[in-house]
């Protein structure tokens, strides 16, 4: 299934220019009112040539403005402004997720849970409130008997990576793909002939660079000025997919349902 005309930005923006970056900032912010705007109009806002817009268009996989704005348009939702606070809410996480479903192939998770059943030792690599969600996932494994560790300081990542051997499997966490402690190490791990697989929003960056199979994630720049939403919920959703898929194994779903019943079990005294 193609990819939408936000997620094509989303993919593609590392590769764009200055200028180019700033349109597609531009488009993202203000996307619900793109339909009532023409190329003119568009560069006034944005202080770029029509030209600069022409060539952005085609970067995106479109032959001029107009096709561009019509995809577009085809796709928006129903305009933030008019839904009240709680729908505000449930409409921007019922969003991410959509839009995370659509970046996902099917496949890609069946393959990177073939990695993790066939690994020897997993590692999931994580800072800041990525560090949190690859808590959060190690947790989940370790309840299904699958040896695994997260690593959310940058000098454990560096002394852990030099450890790697081709029977190990690293997931790293990078919204931005930027994050140069975790690709440092996900380059030793890889130089030391780890698998890599990568979480990330954006391609063409170092992060992906490194990785042996990337899942993309819909960025929050894409939501528009919002002022609070949790950047992990992307990455949540696609560990939640992950962990649904391998608990399809037996043997993982029995360990997982002693774990809990020995966290849960009432004391008969």
């Amino acid at each position: 299934m193609a990819l939408n005309v936000l997620d094509e930005l989303q993919l593609r923006y590392q590769q764009l220019s200055t200028k180019e970056k700033e349109i597609a900032d531009y488009i993202m912010l203000h996307k619900n009112s793109i339909h009532n705007i023409n190329i003119r109009d568009l560069s006034q806002r944005t202080q770029a040539s029509m030209s600069t817009i022409t060539r952005f268009c085609r970067k995106a996989g479109f032959s001029n403005f107009i096709d561009f704005k019509l995809s577009l348009n085809r796709e928006v939702d129903i305009p933030r402004d008019e839904l009240n606070f709680f729908a505000q809410t449930r409409h921007l996480y019922n969003e991410i997720i959509m839009a995370t479903a659509d970046m996902i192939k099917p496949q890609m998770i069946e393959e990177v849970v073939q990695q993790i059943k066939q690994a020897r030792r997993i590692y999931v690599y994580g800072l800041g409130s990525s560090g949190l969600s690859a808590l959060e996932f190690k947790y989940r494994l370790m309840r299904m008997n699958i040896l695994i560790d997260a690593v959310t300081d940058s000098h454990m990542m560096m002394m852990n990576a030099a450890l790697m051997d081709e029977q190990d499997l690293v997931i790293g966490l990078s919204n931005s793909g930027h994050t140069t402690e975790v690709n440092s190490a996900l380059r030793i791990a890889k130089a030391n002939q780890a698998q890599i697989v990568g979480i990330t929003n954006f391609d063409h960056t170092p992060f992906t660079e490194t990785t042996d199979l990337c899942l993309f994630t819909p960025g929050l720049q894409r939501m528009g000025d919002i002022p609070f939403i949790n950047s992990q919920l992307a990455i949540i959703y696609v560990l939640d997919m992950i962990s649904m898929l391998l608990l399809q194994n037996e043997e993982l779903l029995s360990a997982r349902q002693r774990t809990l019943h020995a966290l849960y079990k009432q004391d008969p005294s």
